[in-house]
């Protein structure tokens, strides 16, 4: 369906922006014409001051920017440019480079699928991740609803005309501004009126191709904006196949503005996750387990206008339709391959050595376990539908001493979800393979047939009234007030199958029986595959905000701004909340979710609340190096989170739910500074940032050492003061940039993050320690070697590139990096793995799968980050401005 817009669409740009330029060419006068006009007699006119009108302050709807020397809080900016001369294949990419206080993980190996952190907060594609920014498309948010996730893949590079970065909860963007929202802005005609094309091709056998056009006649303008990447990936296994292409159409009068946009993208994105260090250290390129595959689709449409009813007051407006289709792939090991073993163990042939396949000590038959009886890996699938629509209207109203918006929003979200299950071999390239013959052979059903987990529909709808004013009493101070009331309704239905481990369905009488395959009527009703649950939550929240920037002396400004905000939990949260009528003894009995794919019941949870400060000050030394400014800023910020929700292990692989967490605290301070010296222009940008649990917790995690066993399970305590995973304190991000022609320039980046805890590890006290072997109620509850420190290492990168233009509009391009091939890791979790060294006789195979569970080890997974690669490209750019002035 792409293929045919991707050719309708580009033959259609390609012939309007032609003809607009035909047109506008003919309009033009000539030059002989011009120097007759100029011969005649001129004609004295009264001298007429025309005022510009005055920038606003960024708010949801595009059209409107930012008038820095009034914003109270820190905001970052990026250009089309700036990300263009970037040559960053994706938004992470890019800001982990250039912008204070943001930090990237890596969990899934795959360049479109990282997490962005910034201040502490994120926003990412993975579901189960805590989402704490907003980000905004053209004034449509584009957090997704099944989990407030952030699909970087459907955001085009080439498309983007400028990129902001607003921190704290800023009520004029809606949900989830937790931490901060990311403000994106497209091109048009009118903006942008060129066109590029760009290929680039290397390592990893990388292949990239570009192509914008933006034209307009004054009154129309068109633009086009398609990318094509496409690479093997570094790691085994591990291609990414994405096309986006977008569309967008402008009419200007005298009277506003109405643009029509289109984003239409297909990608395939296979990136096979975290891997045990011990495994990095052996071979750098080395998977876990394959694949695990997400192929997306998306279809977003949005219309906007804006209607300028006087000099001073203006009306906008938007509807938006967007429509989500995600298909995934997951791979895993199967843990539950020794309880298996026993359990099928008896009607199976035996090892040669009259062991199980498992030969583990808690085996009912010990022994040397074999490979090739049993299966040993399992495959996770899920299917998800999301439709998303929506409109807003905002009124802003502008003199010379206020800058008034208020507005109100309408969005509305519908979700289908299907998740299955199926057994698997490992094969020698740790890649999955489905087999049949345990279906005929032991009438294991999800060898054959996909085990169906959950059935989720679900929708939100959330109506929002917002509003702000920004007042000028003199020219050098302004105070800001904000505020936002938000009314947000969820619902859930969900259909959860019991919890049976998946090799207990063995029975094809009774899993083929369609009398079974429905909601249990109660309790005893035992026959019934699907406990049913329904969910209607309301949520409201009202988040004020207050600000002041006082302009000391010129290029002196100090700003301080306290806001609040909130975040409604989302479908898949509610769907995995945790059930506390589960809860006998301080023992949850909950079977629990396999994140991202496994849902139960839908109990309740709160919403999240936000209360976040923040005070710089900001200015430009004049005359620093030579006759050169130096622009700098300083900024302290604090954000206090109550009911966090964050997902909590139970004790079984990649298990557990979702619950409200007492507080958490992020804090800190962040600077930076920029100049230039001839041909040199410099900036280096430093965070120091802590980010806490703020509250007592107990978390199940048997795979950190610290964990103690208390009636049957192993619990990790959490204290006030630890550190959430994943987020260093400290952060450098440093460039030089150097342009001795017009025609050449290289830059030279550093991008540095100090050590960070890994998942599971919430209490900062995991390390390396023998099996204790500890036996509770007859059960071995410590029986594995722990090895790793349960920590990510700091790291420095350094990445250059460089740029050479030609006179007839080419440029050569090259980009390397991590010039120093340096071995590190981005994130990082606590897990347990099969594939050790094999002792005393244990059976091992090909993929170096351990069938003597025994020898089965906790240990560190880390996401690597990719080694030293190098990139070429030609680009080619016509200015058609500056074409049609030559041609006159």
């Amino acid at each position: 369906m792409l293929n045919k817009k991707i050719k309708s669409v580009l033959l259609l740009a390609v012939y309007s922006c032609f003809s607009i330029a035909a047109d506008t060419n003919d309009a033009v006068v000539s030059s002989k014409e011009v120097k007759a006009i100029e011969s005649t007699k001129g004609i004295e006119l009264d001298e007429v001051e025309v005022k510009a009108k005055r920038r606003t302050v960024i708010t949801p709807l595009p059209g409107l920017v930012i008038d820095r020397e009034q914003m109270t809080t820190n905001v970052q900016s990026i250009s089309g440019k700036e990300i263009a001369d970037s040559k960053s294949v994706n938004i992470t990419d890019l800001m982990n480079s250039t912008m204070q206080s943001v930090t990237i993980n890596d969990y899934t190996g795959n360049p479109f699928q990282q997490d962005l952190n910034f201040r502490g907060f994120t926003a990412s594609p993975q579901i189960g991740t805590p989402q704490g920014i907003s980000v905004y498309l053209d004034g449509v948010r584009v957090n997704e609803a099944f989990g407030e996730v952030v699909n970087w893949d459907f955001i085009p590079m080439n498309a983007i005309a400028s990129l902001d970065l607003i921190p704290g909860s800023n009520p004029l963007f809606g949900l989830n501004t937790l931490g901060g929202a990311l403000a994106i802005t497209t091109k048009n005609g009118f903006t942008h009126n060129q066109l590029h094309a760009e290929i680039m091709g290397g390592s990893w056998g990388r292949e990239q191709a570009q192509f914008s056009n933006g034209f307009n006649n004054g009154k129309l303008g068109l633009f086009v904006a398609y990318n094509h990447f496409k690479e093997d990936g570094w790691r085994d296994n591990s291609p990414s196949n994405v096309r986006q292409l977008f569309t967008s159409a402008n009419l200007r009068s005298d009277y506003g503005e109405v643009s029509l946009t289109a984003l239409n993208v297909d990608t395939a994105l296979t990136g096979n996750g975290v891997v045990p260090y011990e495994m990095y250290e052996q071979d750098r390129r080395a998977v876990f387990t394959s694949p695990d595959q997400n192929k997306n689709g998306l279809e977003h449409y949005n219309l906007t206008g804006r209607f300028d009813l006087n000099d001073n007051l203006t009306l906008s407006g938007l509807t938006y339709r967007r429509s989500v289709k995600q298909g995934a792939i997951g791979s895993d090991f199967y843990d539950g391959f020794p309880a298996m073993s026993n359990r099928i163990g008896i009607s199976t042939p035996l090892c040669a050595d009259g062991s199980y396949p498992d030969g583990g000590t808690n085996s009912d038959s010990p022994g040397s376990g074999c490979a090739g009886l049993l299966p040993n890996g399992v495959l996770s699938n899920s299917n998800l539908d999301q439709g998303s629509k929506g409109l807003a209207f905002q009124l802003n109203h502008v003199t010379d001493k206020n800058q008034f918006t208020a507005g109100v929003t309408y969005d509305t979200n519908d979700i289908n979800f299907k998740q299955s299950e199926m057994f698997a071999d490992i094969g020698p390239d740790r890649r999955l393979i489905e087999n049949s013959s345990y279906y005929t052979d032991y009438g294991l059903i999800a060898a054959e047939f996909p085990i169906v987990r959950n059935r989720l529909t679900g929708s939100s709808t959330t109506k929002s009234i917002f509003l702000s004013d920004t007042w000028s009493p003199v020219e050098t101070v302004h105070f800001t007030l904000g505020a936002r009331f938000n009314h947000t309704r969820v619902k859930n239905y969900l259909e959860s199958e019991r919890g049976k481990a998946l090799y207990q369905f063995d029975n094809p009488t009774s899993y083929f029986d369609s009398d079974n395959d429905r909601c249990a009527e109660n309790d005893s009703d035992s026959e019934a595959r699907f406990i049913c649950t329904k969910g209607n939550y309301l949520y409201r929240s009202f988040n004020p905000s207050a600000g002041f920037a006082w302009e000391v002396k010129p290029n002196l400004v100090a700003y301080g701004n306290v806001s609040r905000g909130a975040r409604t939990p989302s479908v898949i949260e509610l769907g995995c909340a945790i059930d506390r009528t589960q809860i006998v003894n301080d023992l949850n009995f909950q079977f629990g979710c396999a994140i991202p794919t496994s849902l139960t019941a839908d109990p309740y949870l709160k919403q999240v609340r936000s209360t976040s400060y923040e005070a710089g000050t900001r200015g430009v030394l004049q005359s620093f190096l030579g006759n050169q400014p130096l622009n700098w800023n300083l900024s302290l910020f604090r954000t206090e989170l109550s009911n966090d929700i964050l997902f909590v292990p139970l004790g079984r692989k990649n298990r557990g739910v979702f619950d409200n967490f007492g507080a958490t605290l992020r804090q800190g301070v962040e600077a930076s500074f920029s100049s230039t010296w001839n041909a040199h222009r410099f900036s280096f940008n430093y965070t120091w940032m802590k980010a806490t649990f703020e509250s007592p917790a107990s978390i199940i995690n048997p795979n950190n050492s610290s964990n103690v066993v208390v009636d049957s399970q192993n619990y990790v305590y959490v204290k006030p003061g630890d550190e959430l995973p994943g987020m260093p304190n400290h952060i450098i991000q440093a460039s030089w940039n150097y342009t001795p022609t017009k025609k050449f320039d290289m830059t030279l980046n550093m991008v540095l993050h100090s050590s960070s805890y890994v998942r599971g590890n919430e209490n900062n006290e995991h390390q390396p320690r023998a099996a204790t072997n500890t036996v509770v109620s007859g059960t071995n509850r410590d029986p594995y070697d722990y090895i790793g420190k349960g920590t990510i290492p700091g790291y420095a990168v350094f990445n250059i590139r460089a740029n050479y233009k030609f006179d007839n509009g080419f440029s050569a391009f090259a980009r390397l990096d991590n010039l120093f091939d340096r071995e590190y890791a981005t994130a990082g979790n606590l897990g347990r793995t099969p594939f050790t060294p094999a002792s005393g006789g244990a059976a091992t195979d090909s993929a170096g799968f351990n069938y003597n569970s025994d020898q089965w080890k906790n240990t560190t997974f880390i996401g690597p980050g990719a080694p030293r690669a190098i990139w070429f490209g030609l680009s080619y750019d016509l200015d058609w401005k500056s074409r049609k002035t030559k041609l006159d």
